[in-house]
């Protein structure tokens, strides 16, 4: 029969009970499964360390102990007894952490700050890691007008830059409540060009094709690769170039403004100038001369006397006759040089 070679073996309550195990004598906890050696003067813990559910895990008060968390909320940890409370010594959360910030050291991702860069609990100083400029000296930039107009032409790129005439401009418009925006080459243009040039605009109207379809009124931007487009507000005002108007979106349509670059131009009857390119004139209506549709008309008076109520005229036959024998004139009867 084979020899079966026992050791000293019992609950950790009863080792403890027991005492101390004598120099190189093995205990065996039957309940916590852990193996003790005694050096005469104490008892050591022996072996891998312990595993289990954090619920299962025993009393702490036997410094040097480990215990390995297997499953529950804080699975993955391992603790150490420190002979009065389980001490967690793996990855910590933020919660776990006591002290303060002079605890944390510099480092990559986390630094201090220095105290003399802290003003009033904000930090006084801002630094791209090559310059570091203190909060008074930004404030004395910004509030340096002159360092403001100062224009950095030592580049290579242009400088989009608004003059004191278009700044005024602005202002004008704002006063009288119109939006001038960037001129148009022409507002009844139906079909995009095929190679505009960059920065040309165009007013697409109702009947426009391909690209423009289905935009009608909104401002077309060319912007050297592609098209911009623009939903006009009311308000808004462009120069058209190919017709030398001025027209204001009415929120509906854009319609000539009736301002600059209208023209009169005598003819049957007057034309020109205005939103509909014609004007009804009418002069003393009902009193004086009258501008009819097909013609013109004048009071009729004694003699012929032109005054503040039209002209007026009066054919009796002696001093004006109506010569309707002769292509319906009217003649002078009598003209009488006087004497000296």
């Amino acid at each position: 029969m084979a020899q079966t070679i026992r050791i000293r073996r019992g609950t950790k309550a009863q080792l403890d009970a027991f005492g101390k195990l004598s120099a190189g004598e093995l205990g065996f906890c039957t309940d916590t499964k852990e193996i003790y050696i005694g050096d005469g003067s104490d008892n050591i813990l022996a072996g891998r360390a312990m595993s289990g559910v954090e619920a299962s895990r025993p009393n702490s008060g036997v410094s040097g102990r480990m215990y390995y968390v297997t499953s529950g909320s804080n699975a993955g940890y391992i603790y150490v007894d420190d002979g009065s409370a389980w001490r967690r010594i793996s990855a910590q959360k933020l919660t776990d952490l006591t002290g303060t910030l002079d605890d944390i050291t510099d480092g990559t991702n986390f630094a201090k700050v220095k105290k003399a860069d802290i003003t009033a609990g904000s930090v006084n100083k801002v630094s791209d890691g090559t310059n570091t400029k203190t909060a008074a000296e930004i404030k004395t930039h910004i509030d340096d007008a002159a360092k403001h107009r100062q224009i950095n032409d030592t580049t290579a790129g242009a400088t989009s830059l608004w003059s004191s005439q278009k700044t005024n401009t602005e202002i004008s418009n704002a006063i009288r409540g119109l939006d001038w925006q960037d001129s148009v080459g022409s507002c009844v243009v139906a079909t995009p060009p095929a190679s505009p040039q960059a920065g040309y605009r165009w007013i697409i109207p109702a009947s426009a094709t391909g690209a423009w379809a289905g935009k009608t009124n909104q401002i077309a931007h060319w912007s050297g690769t592609g098209w911009i487009y623009y939903e006009p507000k009311q308000g808004w005002s462009v120069y058209v170039h190919d017709e030398n108007k001025n027209y204001v979106f009415n929120s509906t349509a854009w319609v000539r403004s009736g301002e600059a670059n209208q023209t009169i131009i005598a003819g049957n009857g007057l034309t020109g100038g205005g939103q509909g390119d014609t004007i009804t004139l009418t002069v003393g209506g009902g009193n004086g001369i009258t501008v009819a549709a097909t013609g013109v008309s004048a009071k009729a008076g004694k003699g012929i006397v032109v005054n503040g109520t039209g002209i007026e005229a009066n054919i009796d036959q002696e001093s004006i006759v109506y010569d309707s024998a002769n292509g319906s004139r009217l003649t002078v009867a009598v003209v009488d040089g006087g004497t000296f």
